[in-house]
């Protein structure tokens, strides 16, 4: 089973909703939350951003047939316990200024067009969750 944290943030692809990690960012550099949650969102962001690969960018573009028809997103894998734990601490400081965050699960992810030991990147299928609601 693989697992996503997402947000109700809206991204540019009308089909897939924010991950924790965009909506983490959104948290640390906004000057309205308090202090002490935007600096433990950036202690728990750079641990992610040492420890979590990082997919190169064009794994994200999907094209077929010349044109662009999806964008790839990222599913934990069940193996990756010490990720998703963190990521679970991490949520509870996003809820803390005001955004929900979703978990999902599913078996199907779509097509993987990157793996690593801990994640996947994959272009959704038609029935795989990529929605906040």
């Amino acid at each position: 089973m693989y697992v996503r944290f997402i947000s109700p943030l809206k991204s540019a692809v009308k089909s897939v909703d924010l991950g924790i990690f965009q909506c983490a960012i959104e948290c640390r550099d906004n000057n309205e939350f308090p202090k002490y949650l935007r600096d433990a969102i950036r202690r728990d962001f750079e641990w992610f951003k040492e420890n979590l690969p990082s997919p190169d960018q064009d794994v994200f573009e999907v094209y077929e047939y010349g044109r662009y028809i999806s964008r790839g997103i990222c599913w934990f894998k069940p193996e990756a316990k010490e990720m998703i734990r963190r990521c679970f601490e991490l949520k509870f400081l996003i809820e803390e200024c005001g955004y929900p965050i979703a978990f999902l699960s599913t078996q199907n992810p779509g097509s993987i067009r990157y793996k690593d030991e801990y994640q996947i990147v994959a272009a959704p299928y038609k029935p795989t969750p990529t929605k906040w609601n």
